[in-house]
């Protein structure tokens, strides 16, 4: 998008969501601190007024980013053709929509989640409510796998959704710290997969995977 354009004449939907996705890829890049508001305005093609026509700070729009990313409606975990899987193939399905995420370039919402709850900040309820509602949903189906005899039954279920998020977590925070990490944006999918399914899924010729 060029300034040249001129973003008045673009809609505001459009010009809210350049701003989003051009912040992104500035956190993700230099970090909420040293990313500026001027930066966030070049990423998205806007001017400065621009910005602050839509955003009052840049806490504002990092604060957004998370509120939007939060939304457990947009990973599908309750769509129907989801809810009628069987829980080791629906376990799966949940990791490959997380897994999805990890792969967008820019994204990195546990650097984000970090420094929005550092020093008191205002969204940890919100974000502590999120992972709630997470490790309720793994813990649940792993629970169910484990009681159908398709899911290693070895540890609780809770634990064992506590250690997927916290892989998965992982997983992104050294894609997001170095340059010589951005590879697991890409391999992510496969790791979790692969790990996931030899750690938690009983191997028998009649399992379907």
């Amino acid at each position: 998008m060029s300034k040249s354009l001129g973003w008045k004449k673009l809609s505001e939907d459009v010009r809210r969501e350049s701003i989003l996705v051009g912040a992104m890829r500035c956190f993700f890049n230099k970090g909420f601190e040293k990313t500026s508001v001027q930066d966030i305005a070049d990423a998205a093609g806007l001017t400065k007024g621009g910005i602050y026509f839509h955003f009052d700070s840049k806490e504002e729009i990092r604060d957004t980013l998370i509120r939007d990313f939060l939304n457990l409606d947009r990973f599908g975990f309750q769509d129907p053709e989801v809810l009628r899987l069987p829980a080791h193939l629906r376990l799966g399905e949940y990791l490959e929509r997380l897994a999805n995420r990890l792969t967008i370039e820019g994204n990195c919402s546990p650097r984000l989640f970090a420094e929005a709850t550092a020093n008191g900040g205002t969204m940890e309820d919100e974000i502590i409510a999120f992972y709630d509602s997470l490790e309720a949903i793994f813990s649940s189906t792993i629970e169910e796998g484990q009681k159908n005899g398709l899911l290693v039954a070895t540890l609780s279920p809770s634990i064992l959704a506590k250690t997927i998020l916290a892989v998965f977590d992982g997983l992104q925070i050294q894609s997001d710290i170095s340059p010589t990490r951005r590879e697991l944006q890409s391999q992510g999918r496969d790791v979790l997969r692969s790990f996931f399914k030899n750690l938690l899924f009983v191997h028998r010729p009649d399992c379907q995977s």
